[in-house]
Formats: C-alpha cells, sequence, structure tokens
C-alpha cells in the first residue's frame, strides 16, 4: 500500500481541484477523502499503474456523481453566494477582465456559474473539469472514458452555448488574446 499511498500523494491536488468543481468547495475535501478511500479499497483491481491519474479522477467523478444525485445534490452548496475568497483558487479563468459597465468579477463569476448549471450534465462535466480542475482534453476524456475527440466537441459546443447565454446577460467576460470574439 505504500504504492498506493504515494500515488495518492501525488494527484491530491488534481482529485481535490476536481471534487471542489464537481461538488462545490465547501464539501471538497470530503468528496476527495472518499474517492482517496474508494481507491485505496480499489487498488488491487487496478491493472495498469500507468493509468493511476485517470483512474483516481474517475473514482473522484463518480463520488461527486454520487453525491449529486443522492440527498446531498437537492441542498448542494452550490446555489449558495460564493465569496470571492472561494472563487480564486478553483477558477482558472481570470474574471478581472470583466469589461461590463458596472459590472463586478463576483457578479461574473456567479453569471458563468448560472449559466454552467444550465447545461446538460455532459457538457457541464468537460466545462468544469477543464476550467475549474485545470485537465486536459486527455485527461478528461480517460476520467470519464470517452475519446479526446468527444471532449473537444463537448467543450466546444459548451462554450458556444455558454457564450450565447452570457451575452443575453450581458456578462460575457473578456478572454485575454481572443478581443475578436468577445460578445458583450
Amino acid at each position: 500500500m505504500d504504492e498506493f499511498a504515494e500515488v495518492a500523494r501525488a494527484h491530491a491536488d488534481a482529485v481535490l481541484r476536481v471534487a471542489a468543481a464537481l461538488v462545490g468547495p465547501a464539501d471538497a475535501e470530503d468528496a476527495a477523502q472518499e474517492a482517496i478511500l474508494r481507491g485505496w479499497q480499489a487498488w488491487g483491481q487496478l491493472r495498469d499503474r500507468c493509468s493511476a491519474r485517470a483512474w483516481l479522477l474517475r473514482i473522484t467523478v463518480n463520488v461527486c456523481h454520487d453525491w449529486r444525485r443522492g440527498p446531498f445534490g437537492t441542498h448542494q452548496r452550490m446555489t449558495e453566494p460564493l465569496s470571492d475568497s472561494a472563487l480564486e483558487p478553483l477558477a482558472q479563468p481570470s474574471m478581472q477582465d470583466v469589461t461590463h459597465p458596472g459590472a463586478t468579477a463576483h457578479a461574473a463569476a456567479l453569471d458563468l456559474r448560472r449559466a454552467i448549471e444550465l447545461l446538460d450534465e455532459p457538457m457541464r462535466l468537460v466545462v468544469v473539469l477543464r476550467y475549474f480542475a485545470g485537465l486536459d482534453a486527455t485527461e478528461i476524456g480517460a476520467a470519464l472514458g470517452a475519446p479526446p475527440a468527444t471532449i473537444r466537441t463537448r467543450l466546444r459546443r459548451a462554450l458556444g452555448l455558454l457564450r450565447d447565454a452570457l451575452a443575453d446577460s450581458g456578462e460575457w467576460p473578456a478572454v485575454p488574446g481572443r478581443e475578436d470574439e468577445h460578445v458583450g
């Protein structure tokens, strides 16, 4: 089990980011701990130790799905207002570049979160894993059991839907280096 402990330590940050993105920052540590525990219990069943990261992230996604489907999901804390400090470690895109007059980074983040929650589950999951957990298409595909090309397609469609939803609300944040695609 020393080998599992080493793997768990090496990927703990990614597990925590995925859990935070899927169940919210308040419950991320509990979900991550449950995922690590399930991984430890199933360690002997993993055939390819090189895929331990993807395997552990898949367990994390499954734990978070279980949480969202159960009683936790009906009262999930993601519907509560977030403090600015709660968004900092999760969101990699900068919310400081909001160009809508009078908009704040916090308001834009809440609009973005609401728009993400309105996406269908497969698209919401790839957006969350890509932009909040920092995984690339290959890692997301391995965690979800889908080819990277499928992940890229879902992500492209999801971003289009988000762009439309946020353009309607007037809260589309500028993406550095992509001013030509700015909607607002």
